[in-house]
C-alpha cells in the first residue's frame, strides 16, 4: 500500500525514454546520438 500511495502522490510512473512521439522521432536508447559527434 505504501508504494501505491507514493506513486498516487507522485501522479504516477514517469515516463522517462518511453514516449511513443519519441520513438517515432528516432529518439531509442540503443541508436547512436547523431548529435554526439
Amino acid at each position: 500500500m505504501h508504494l501505491a500511495a507514493m506513486l498516487q502522490r507522485a501522479d504516477g510512473i514517469p515516463a522517462h525514454c518511453n514516449r511513443r512521439t519519441e520513438w517515432d522521432a528516432g529518439c531509442r536508447p540503443d541508436f547512436a546520438n547523431p548529435e554526439h559527434r
